[in-house]
């Protein structure tokens, strides 16, 4: 991530922070990077030079008609205006990754073969939330190769428990086991 978009997105919390807007904020980068994401139209807008300043920010504030905060439009507006819209996607991650810092949010991923049951969700989350002391995001994912069990990872932490590691485990030992005999 660039230093410019770092700025950007830490100036964007100090203001929502100021003003009392911080959730509302957040809820509107998470959209904005969705379309980002999603709207390819709209990233071939941001980043297009023949795309006049003004007519940009029309567009966005069409896109976008009273579904964002009026301190995350004019902050746009702002980047916009500085020429810095082709990075619009970079302050969206940037803000949402100082944000969750900021409010303490730890993101763990937990992968099963099968769509684990809510309560299981739940009682893993508040494990992880005793042991970080932190707020827990938990994104769920299914990879049916797993046969069983879970795959957790934090950061750069991976617990795996699921079958497939059990077996490869087993198949890498038997084949340790007998190339010695």
């Amino acid at each position: 991530m660039s230093q410019v978009a770092s700025r950007y997105a830490k100036s964007l919390i100090d203001t929502a922070v100021e003003k009392g807007q911080l959730e509302q904020v957040n809820l509107d980068m998470k959209m904005v990077l969705v379309a980002c994401k999603k709207l390819k139209d709209f990233t071939l807008l941001l980043k297009s030079p023949l795309i006049k300043t003004d007519k940009k920010i029309k567009i966005f504030r069409e896109v976008f008609k009273e579904q964002i905060n009026h301190i995350t439009e004019e902050f746009i507006v702002l980047v916009t205006k500085n020429r810095r819209e082709s990075i619009l996607e970079d302050i969206a991650t940037e803000f949402l990754t100082q944000y969750k810092v900021k409010m303490n949010i730890v993101t763990a991923t937990v992968t099963s073969a099968v769509k684990l049951d809510t309560q299981i969700l739940q009682q893993i989350k508040e494990i992880l939330k005793k042991a970080y002391k932190a707020e827990i995001e938990l994104v769920e994912k299914t990879d049916q190769r797993l046969i069983g069990g879970f795959i957790l990872r934090i950061g750069n932490k991976e617990a795996d428990l699921s079958v497939l590691r059990q077996l490869n485990q087993l198949k890498k030992n038997f084949n340790q086991s007998y190339l010695l005999n």
